[in-house]
């Protein structure tokens, strides 16, 4: 038997046991690790993994895809134009999965799967953070509050949640936000390292100097003697920031190189930061008051109690910076995110040890009372909904209805018998129906109803692949996006006559666009009418000219003819076809 030196009066007595020292049926260390692996790669591939696809890509996300989908450089390209917002560190990967997806037709994967890749790693760093403060069990509990809250769920920069944010959706940037958090994690775990700093390294790539800015001020929040600056933090950045410097500035320009670094002061502040923060970390971030109790802070140890007071002055930084600073939203939502579930996670830690005060047992019940109360009375209005009007929902309805009345039962249960065990078997299941109701009915209701994917599918029908498509105002950039061939944006009509070669050209204009097409410009005539969203009609036309297309008598062989004579099966091919 280890026993530790003899306790001072700020560390309690802890004796450790060896292997051979452990009680019977004790897990070992090698099965407790093994088991907080599997129980994190569960809630991964269950909450993450499992229809990360799913979701359209909105507005924000759109011009990512756009840029996913042209040419690699220091920074994205949209419409032919440089894109001073988009960095490259969220543009890589986007071009990676955008390479890897099959033909040229719009994909919503080639966003969601670094978000959701961005995700699984923040919550790998956040149960390993917590099990180096607080051990496994409470390993498992961060895992369980990051993968099972909502915003983890979603996952959305632009698209999501639109009920209540509106078309910003749910306005989170994983892949910036975990980066900038991994440096703060690392920070608050081993100081300001070399580690520290290559993070710090990649979340410039990916956000710019407000991630550079959020881990600084982070630092000086905590202000503790391990965490103060020194080259190993300052070089890295630096040295990166340099290196991307020279090609953009060769590459573009000066000006598109100071655009990218003024792009985020003229964002403006976020004033929906706190509650859309609080809001994205249900079910788990109301158990976070537990921690408010002296008495729950003074059963963590003290290593794992700065850890948690560390990650939770951070998040306080980033609310309030986030909010008042221009430009700091972006990364500061998922930092102030994961702080606040860290100290949540640490409270439901003690919950379900069974440890909890007097007072914290009323704040865990008063906060489960009316989370459990807030899902039933919303299940019993969508289940009612999927099964009695809606045909197409019902087997998700009556999936839902069951885990409801489970629920309840066990919601029950804990209530009555004061078993903090059962009331967080309960949330977890509630976070399962959360996650079950995105998946099955958010998703595709968002992607029906709200999503400009129909619409700009059923353009990119009449055009042929690989064929461009000029327009002359600002459309939405998830309907480019979608429409699934290369859109260019001209600042007027008479410019076709300027672009060379002598095929014909595609545009997207709307309807009085067309009835007042200006002289100076190449006559056009109508491919089809489409109606928008709002009932407004669009018109995809195109102008006279030669189009090269194999022809029909000559197999394979390329030869110039012109569009009028070759039949529509010809010239609308399949996505998949060949040629």
């Amino acid at each position: 038997m280890n026993v530790e030196p003899a306790p001072t009066v700020a560390q309690p007595l802890r004796i450790r046991l060896t292997r051979a020292d452990r009680p019977a049926g004790t897990p070992s260390w090698f099965s407790e690790r093994i088991v907080v692996r599997v129980a994190v790669v569960m809630l991964a591939l269950g909450f993450v993994v499992l229809g990360a696809e799913g979701l359209d890509v909105g507005p924000g996300e759109a011009r990512l895809a756009l840029a996913a989908r042209a040419s690699a450089g220091p920074l994205g390209q949209v419409y032919g134009y440089w894109a001073p917002d988009i960095w490259p560190g969220e543009l890589f990967p986007a071009m990676l999965f955008s390479w890897m997806s099959p033909g040229s037709q719009a994909n919503g994967a080639i966003v969601r799967w670094p978000s959701a890749l961005a995700a699984i790693l923040g919550g790998y760093l956040l149960a390993r953070g917590m099990q180096r403060a607080l051990g496994y069990r409470a390993a498992v509990s961060a895992a369980i509050a990051w993968f099972g809250s909502l915003a983890v769920i979603d996952r959305s920069a632009g698209a999501g949640l639109d009920v209540i944010f509106g078309q910003t959706g749910a306005g989170l940037d994983m892949v910036l936000g975990v980066l900038t958090f991994a440096a703060i994690d690392r920070v608050l775990d081993r100081g300001c390292d070399r580690v520290a700093g290559l993070w710090a390294s990649l979340a410039f790539l990916a956000g710019g100097w407000p991630p550079l800015m959020l881990i600084g001020l982070t630092i000086i929040v905590i202000a503790r003697p391990g965490s103060r600056p020194g080259p190993g933090l300052f070089l890295p950045p630096l040295v990166t920031a340099i290196a991307w410097s020279i090609p953009t500035i060769r590459m573009a320009s000066t000006e598109v190189w100071a655009s990218a670094l003024a792009m985020p002061l003229t964002r403006g502040i976020d004033g929906l930061l706190v509650p859309r923060v609080l809001l994205l970390g249900l079910p788990w971030i109301p158990f976070a008051l537990i921690a408010a109790s002296r008495k729950v802070r003074e059963d963590w140890p003290t290593r794992g109690r700065d850890w948690v007071v560390g990650w939770f002055q951070a998040a306080v930084a980033s609310m309030i910076a986030g909010t008042v600073v221009p430009g700091l939203g972006p990364a500061a939502r998922v930092v102030a995110l994961a702080g606040l579930l860290v100290v949540a996670a640490a409270g439901i830690d003690l919950a379900w040890r069974r440890i909890l005060s007097g007072r914290a047992r009323r704040v865990f019940f008063t906060a489960f009372s009316v989370i459990l109360a807030a899902w039933l009375f919303a299940m019993f209005v969508g289940c009612f909904t999927w099964i009695v009007t809606m045909p197409y929902y019902r087997a998700l309805g009556i999936c839902l209805a069951v885990v409801a009345l489970g629920g309840a039962v066990l919601g029950w249960s804990a209530l009555e018998s004061g078993n903090t065990r059962r009331g967080l078997v309960t949330l977890v299941l509630l976070a399962a129906g959360l996650k079950l109701a995105h998946w099955g009915y958010y998703a595709p209701e968002w992607n029906y109803r709200l999503s400009q994917g129909p619409w700009g599918r059923g353009i990119g029908q009449w055009v042929p692949r690989k064929w461009p498509i000029y327009t002359f105002d600002p459309w939405p950039d998830d309907l480019a996006f979608y429409i699934g061939r290369t859109v260019r944006r001209l600042p007027s009509p008479r410019f076709l006559n300027y672009l060379p070669g002598k095929e014909c050209r595609f545009v997207l204009i709307r309807a009085s666009d067309f009835d007042n097409w200006p002289d100076n410009s190449p006559p056009i005539s109508v491919v089809a009418r489409f109606l928008d969203a709002s009932g407004e009609e669009r018109i995809l036309a195109r102008t006279a000219g030669f189009f090269p297309v194999p022809a029909p008598s000559q197999g394979n062989a390329s030869a110039v003819t012109h569009l009028d004579s070759l039949p529509a099966a010809l010239l609308f091919e399949d996505e998949d076809s060949p040629g």
